[in-house]
């Protein structure tokens, strides 16, 4: 029996027991109601897109190789250079191969390229070259110094090692509008005036740890001599030294295929080296 049928039995009885049995009473069982529960499945949170972080690279002062910021673990990386453009012809051809390898890499121009220099200390820019120049930074590269002239640093003096230095990276500048952050010396020969004009001009120095000898008639006059010298002396983290020459353009095909069969890939730096 159901609670609910013992309590009307009960005031059944009573209103028997108080006379009240001429009245009918009508006794009313409680009906459970079907109860219909609609489970509405909750779906998985969906997984948020996770932001790929960009990873930094920089460039050691003293050895010249390039890693990832905040570790020294030598990955099969290489960060390629090249000196002395930008020059036409052959800086579009070698622009060229690197959009075909997706490779970036430093371009270190020399003033004299990108401008004329009057004898009042004035200038004037060209226009072609300021095109090029710009086309360079489009396609994602970087641009660095390598003085106006190409001199021996330390063969002249420190006021012309300055200007050198100085008036190039304006010049960049005027084209560009941004201040170059890596400056080259001619020759890799590095001065305590240009360390201290880098320095005053945010600029970070570099020099290379591999060389294609690319300037080398040897090399460059012999069929894959320049793929064969970098495959030869590559290594984690090279910072690698061309020249934008036509021999060298005409190779970099080989050159850069030859790496990626070996597991490189190339990169450039994203900030200067913590001082």
């Amino acid at each position: 029996m159901q609670p609910t049928d013992r309590i009307l039995l009960m005031l059944a009885s009573l209103c028997i027991a108080a006379g009240c049995s001429q009245q009918t009473v009508h006794v009313f069982k409680e009906q459970a109601l079907p109860v219909s529960v609609s489970q509405t499945e909750i779906p998985p949170l969906a997984p948020q897109p996770v932001q790929a972080v960009a990873q930094r690279y920089v460039v050691h002062s003293s050895d010249y190789r390039i890693h990832a910021h905040f570790t020294d673990h030598q990955q099969k990386i290489a960060l390629l250079t090249f000196d002395d453009g930008p020059l036409g012809a052959t800086t579009k051809h070698i622009l060229e191969v690197l959009d075909q390898h997706n490779a970036k890499a430093i371009w270190f121009v020399n003033g004299i390229q990108l401008a004329k220099r009057h004898p009042d200390g004035s200038y004037t820019i060209k226009a072609n070259k300021a095109d090029l120049l710009l086309d360079i930074e489009k396609r994602g590269h970087l641009i660095g110094n390598h003085s106006f002239t190409h001199p021996n640093l330390r063969k002249i003096s420190a006021e012309k090692q300055r200007e050198e230095i100085e008036s190039t990276s304006q010049i960049i500048e005027d084209i560009t509008g941004k201040k170059p952050l890596y400056f080259r010396p001619p020759y890799g020969a590095f001065t305590p005036v240009s360390e201290e004009v880098c320095r005053k001009n945010g600029m970070q120095s570099i020099n290379w740890s591999v060389g294609s000898l690319d300037w080398e008639p040897r090399v460059y006059k012999k069929p894959h001599a320049i793929s064969k010298q970098v495959s030869a002396t590559i290594h984690p983290g090279a910072t690698i030294l061309f020249h934008d020459r036509t021999w060298t353009a005409d190779e970099l095909d080989e050159v850069l295929t030859e790496l990626e069969k070996k597991g490189y890939r190339f990169v450039i730096p994203t900030e200067l080296e913590p001082q």
